[in-house]
């Protein structure tokens, strides 16, 4: 029997096209569902990756209704996964794919969370760049050095993300080149997982208390240190806390084996969390759901072998 987990991704994971790839699937519901919370059609704005970049109030919405999308579309293949987690704002998603949050409440939550953070990304300007083959103690030390700077990310052995403002960000750049790393600048509004989010907490939080929670149907691993959130109002904490703390992915990754699982299915544009896998975890098949013909191959992959010598009667 496989094992499966679902891994949902966070901001980046924009693509152009990310809801016209459904078609009349009726999966493609999932942009109407997160849509109607407050952000407007989806199904036209998610497919603009460069309005997405530029908003934090559009892209987290529509990432997390893409998400949901390739999670409907597994469920209606039988595809069901047996532990979950999320990047960031994956988070989000994966909360409500296992039944913390229901639909409504998600959207809402997904709304508010966009929303509050693009409004401190225009009060606190910020950047994010992945360091980039330097490990995690090295990029801490050189953060170290520039105190408005954070460590946001450790999503791989060799990719660390750093936040703050553009200059301090700058600083850290330079000194990982000094390093021997490289760095790549990402594409996002502002400094998340960093002081600059901390106007959202509260916004976040109020929503959370606000709505009914339930404990999660499949194990729930947190973004934050990779164990397990087993209550609704655990998963909810996570949810809250993991605004300002960094993602340590690589824990996740590690956890997802220590769990027993044996396939990873990323639900959602962007491929980043498989490339994180192919660094970390590399045992672990990793397949990404981005339109329903990714439904067919993860399908095909769970398929019993056919007996390669059949005996006929």
């Amino acid at each position: 029997m496989t094992t499966i987990a679902f891994l949902f991704p966070g901001q980046a994971a924009q693509r152009p096209d990310m809801a016209a790839v459904w078609g009349d699937d009726p999966a493609a519901a999932a942009f109407d569902e997160i849509g109607a919370a407050g952000i407007g059609d989806l199904r036209e704005r998610a497919d603009d990756a460069e309005a997405c970049a530029a908003s934090t109030a559009l892209a987290q919405p529509a990432i997390m209704a893409a998400s949901l999308a390739a999670f409907d579309a597994l469920a209606a293949a039988g595809v069901h996964p047996d532990v979950v987690a999320g990047h960031s704002l994956g988070e989000v998603t994966a909360a409500t794919a296992a039944g913390v949050l229901d639909r409504p409440s998600g959207a809402r939550l997904v709304t508010e969370r966009g929303a509050s953070m693009g409004v401190a990304c225009a009060a606190s300007p910020g950047s994010m760049a992945a360091i980039l083959k330097l490990d995690l103690d090295q990029v801490e030390a050189l953060v170290a050095d520039v105190p408005d700077a954070a460590v946001a990310n450790n999503n791989a052995p060799g990719q660390v993300v750093v936040a703050g403002p553009p200059e301090a960000v700058d600083q850290v750049v330079a000194a990982a080149d000094d390093a021997g790393g490289r760095a790549k600048v990402l594409d996002v509004e502002g400094a998340f997982h960093s002081d600059a989010m901390a106007p959202a907490v509260e916004r976040v939080r109020a929503v959370l208390d606000d709505v009914d929670l339930h404990d999660p149907g499949p194990t729930f691993l947190s973004g934050m240190d990779g164990r397990e959130r087993a209550t609704g109002r655990a998963v909810a904490d996570s949810l809250v806390e993991g605004i300002l703390a960094p993602v340590m992915w690589v824990d996740v990754q590690e956890a997802l084996a220590d769990h027993g699982v044996d396939l990873l299915v990323e639900c959602g544009p962007g491929g980043i969390l498989a490339g994180c896998a192919k660094r970390t975890v590399r045992d672990l098949p990793c397949l990404v759901v981005a339109s329903p013909d990714d439904v067919d191959a993860v399908v095909a992959h769970l398929a019993p072998d056919p007996d390669p010598n059949p005996v006929s009667a």
